[in-house]
């Protein structure tokens, strides 16, 4: 982990550095939410069905998600919320591990798309994101929202398993408002949907690589909007 932070402005900080390195560090219940889209596959291990030539991956070690989600516990303030995006595959580990830190399972988003990716019988057109929350969640009304959201991934892509912000924001504006937290910050999709939905944020990126991508993303925040920050 180095000194000082990789970005900083008055709604942002960016730390270059691994996520476990950095959240012991962050203190308790000064969060409203974090954002889990951890690296599930931690190497590459593409595999191809012997029948049906269908893409997937083989299962990888959950040590970096289930140490995170017990940081999300501990950071959240209460009635903040966790949200896991996570493969259909995975849901019944993943709840396993988030429900042992003490976390509630509180609902379920299914994020559709109009384009479809990898499969065999159906061809992969949604993926569920769990939300968990630290006691009863706090939600801004009761509004009918349902708990779909159907929006296509970025069509130029800075990081490989990039999403696009209207993800992060549908569910960031059901919440009070306060400090976003990412540990895999990727493309930094969710600093733009923090700042949308008048969060601040912090975000944790281990590849220097997408660190510069992010700060490039925020910079020209800054400067289409004039300068102002």
């Amino acid at each position: 982990m180095t000194a000082a932070p990789y970005y900083v402005d008055e709604s942002v900080t960016l730390w270059h550095a691994d996520a476990l390195d950095v959240l012991p560090t962050l203190a308790a219940r000064s969060a409203s939410a974090f954002i889990l889209d951890p690296p599930y596959s931690m190497v590459p291990n593409a595999i191809r069905g012997r029948d049906d030539g269908a893409a997937g991956t083989s299962g990888a070690p959950m040590r970096l998600l289930s140490e995170s989600a017990a940081h999300a516990r501990r950071v959240l303030r209460p009635g903040g919320i966790a949200a896991l995006l996570s493969d259909w595959r995975r849901v019944p580990d993943v709840s396993y591990l988030v429900t042992l830190t003490g976390l509630r399972l509180t609902t379920c988003v299914a994020w559709t798309r109009t384009t479809v990716g990898t499969g065999g019988m159906f061809r992969t057109a949604w993926d569920p994101i769990l939300i968990a929350s630290n006691g009863q969640p706090d939600v801004v009304d009761r509004a009918a929202i349902p708990n779909v959201i159907t929006v296509n991934p970025p069509s130029k892509r800075t990081h490989p398993y990039e999403k696009p912000p209207a993800l992060w924001e549908h569910i960031l504006r059901r919440i009070p408002t306060g400090l976003v937290v990412d540990p895999f910050a990727g493309s930094g999709a969710s600093a733009i949907a923090a700042i949308a939905t008048g969060n601040t944020w912090l975000g944790v990126e281990i590849d220097e690589r997408y660190c510069e991508a992010i700060a490039r993303r925020l910079e020209q925040r800054v400067l289409d909007f004039g300068g102002v920050r």
